[in-house]
Order: structure tokens, then sequence, then C-alpha cells
């Protein structure tokens, strides 16, 4: 019987790649990003986003309290300045669709209205074709009204199949440091490549039991499925329940994370697992809650992994069910939940959060040694 620690470790590292589900998983973006996208100032804008369409074109969309009147909207590659002119709009109209101003490279818009007001914003899912699930976490707002800065704080799933021009672009962003969750085997399984001017880190969410071998490739999950060992499963999504609760029980690789991030030589920084919808889900939110964003738009940024993988998790559960055979809808059911998000997920461990720590403060500093000092550098680096 496989233990406990290693089904936890397989549920989290499901990767089933037919060639329809991966052409599927990235192609066009949704049609809407999560509301608190983006970087406000004045109070004028309330949020912005951009998506990217099937033919390559930008849908730059804003939202603001009041009509600003005449506006401009900038492009940059980077987020900090050398903004060059785009269009004139109007604030009214909410946005309009425009061509890539620089293919192939990381783009950032900021739209000023008429009284002075500013936004910057940007794709939340970046453009490369190797992964899906590849995002930026800038933009979101804090409960204090400022707002997580763009191009510096990314999540993804596997990178091993990141093309050379996934790889030119991601040099173009600025990466430094790579932090892979994934166990050793999942690691020889599909390695990352290496990209020049990145730091790789190794850094386990999961610690492998001891003779396991290859068992956390996810393979074991589906063999459990076809011989009808569902016991061992329990419930649709208890084990993606369970597995939140152990990442509070053993964050280790958590306090690797920050004692990264508070080390400025680390930026940019992406944290990525196989799916980059759990591990990374847990560590992303880690994250946001320590800058201060609030807990509603934690859980948002947590869910988005269901409308990035839609596609792809749609074609890999159709491709089991074929492959398989299957008929019984609790069986079916058990493989979603696999390879979903879902709001119990993330609950799950902040339940276990409140319950060993009393809070989510508690926790940052007693489990993970954040401190006030350390969380307030973390938010002077961060945030703007």
């Amino acid at each position: 019987m496989m233990k406990k620690a290693v089904l936890l470790s397989a549920a989290i590292a499901i990767s089933i790649t037919p060639a329809a589900a991966f052409a599927a998983g990235t192609t066009a973006a949704p049609a809407v990003q999560s509301v608190g996208a983006a970087t406000a100032k004045q109070g004028a804008f309330t949020d912005a986003s951009v998506v990217r369409k099937a033919d390559g074109s930008l849908v730059i969309r804003w939202n603001a309290s009041a009509d600003l009147g005449a506006a401009k909207v900038y492009w940059s590659t980077s987020p900090e300045g050398g903004w060059k002119e785009l269009a004139k709009t109007y604030v009214r109209y909410n946005g309009f669709v425009a061509a890539d101003p620089s293919p192939g490279s990381p783009v950032y818009f900021k739209i000023k209205g008429g009284s002075g007001a500013t936004i910057v914003t940007s794709e939340r899912k970046l453009s490369l074709k190797g992964v899906t699930n590849f995002r930026d976490l800038g933009g979101y707002r804090t409960t204090d009204g400022r707002a997580v800065k763009w191009g510096k704080l990314f999540r993804a799933d596997e990178m091993a199949a990141l093309t050379e021009a996934d790889i030119a672009f991601l040099q173009k962003l600025g990466l430094k440091t790579n932090v892979d969750y994934r166990t050793s085997s999942e690691v020889k399984a599909k390695p990352d490549p290496v990209i020049a001017g990145v730091t790789y880190v190794s850094n386990p969410a999961f610690q492998e039991a001891e003779g396991s071998g290859d068992e956390s490739s996810g393979t074991d999950i589906v063999s459990l499925i076809a011989s009808g060992h569902l016991d061992q499963l329990g419930e649709p999504g208890d084990m993606l329940i369970q597995a939140n609760r152990q990442m509070v029980q053993n964050p280790e690789a958590y306090k690797t994370l920050f004692e990264l991030l508070l080390d400025p030589a680390n930026q940019a920084l992406v944290q990525h697992c196989t799916a980059g919808k759990d591990r990374t889900g847990f560590g992303s939110a880690l994250i946001l809650l320590a800058l201060g964003v609030p807990k509603e738009t934690v859980v948002e940024d947590f869910l988005l992994s269901n409308t990035y993988r839609e596609a792809y998790n749609k074609a890999a559960v159709d491709g089991i069910v074929k492959q398989l055979k299957l008929t019984d809808e609790k069986t079916i059911e058990v493989f979603k939940a696999l390879m979903d998000v879902r709001p119990a997920y993330i609950e799950a461990a902040f339940d276990e959060i409140d319950k060993t720590y009393g809070s989510v403060d508690g926790f940052l500093e007693k489990a993970l040694g954040l401190t006030a000092e350390k969380r307030a550098q973390l938010k002077k680096m961060y945030l703007e």
C-alpha cells in the first residue's frame, strides 16, 4: 500500500499531458481579469487589465470612479519607466484593442486620465508557449491602498517545455531566481531548462518517502483509479484538502521562500511546481497575505488556476476517462478534483493556520520567521 505522504505528493504532482490538452491550454487568455489586478493612484481608477486575444492583439480595459475626460495610454517593457505614448482615448469607453507594441517582450501599460490620475497594468498570464499557468502577481491592491509591483513576483507550473523564445522572454523580464517546489523524482522526470542569469533553487514542499522512487509522478494516482482502489483517495477533494493542511504543518520550504524574497539579488523571482496550483498556490497566498492583500483577493488569485488550466484540465480528464474506460461518476469526480483548485483547498490551509498559530500573522512570524521588521522590509521591496 502506498504511504499517505507519497499519495499527497502524487496528488499535487499530477501532470497528464496529451497533445490536445497542452495545445488547448496555451491559446487565448480568459476574457476578464480578476478585479483589483492593477496599480491605482489618486483613487480615480478602480481596476485595469490586459488580456491577449488569439491573434496576439491586446484588450486593454479599465474602470474609474468618475469620467476622467481625455486619457492617454503609454507602454513600456519595464513597469518602472521608459513610457512611450500608445494612444489617446476617453476613459468612459473603458478600453480598446491594440496591437502588441513589443512582441516577444514583457509589456506594461500606464493609463493617465485628464485629472492626472494614473494606473499601471499588464497581462496577468504571461504569453509563453511552453507553460500554461505562468502568472505575474503584480497589481493586487492591499488593505492600505498600495499595490504589489508588477514584474517582481511570478508563479508558474512546470517549465520543462519552455521554448527558446520563452527563455528569451524570461531573460528580458529580468528573472533572477527560480524556486522549484517539486520533489526530486518530479525534477528528474522533467527538469527545468538552464536559463543564463537565473539561479535555480530546489526547494521541495514535500519530502518523498524513503524508497518511493518515482511514485510522486502522479502515475500511481491513475493506477489506483484504474484498479478501483478509491478508498485510498477518499472523497473528491479530500487529498488536496489534506495536502494544504500538510503544507502548514511542514512549512520549511516557505520559510526558505521568504528568505530568498528578502534578498534584493533575487528579484525578479518565480516559484513553481508541476501544475502551478497547489504548492505554488499556497506560496503565492502567503506572499500576498504578507504584503497586506485581503484574503478575498488571495482566494481569487488561487482560483485563477481553474481559468488558465480549464482547457488543459478538460482534455486531461477526457483523455483519462477514455483511456481507462471510466463510467463511475465518483471516480471521474475524484480525478477532476485533483486537477482543479477549489476554495475548500486553500481554506483548509487557513483553518490549519488559525488552529495552530491563531492567525496568519502568527504563522508568518512563528513558522516562517517573518518578524515585523522583515515584513516591513518585504513591503518596501514589493509594494508601491
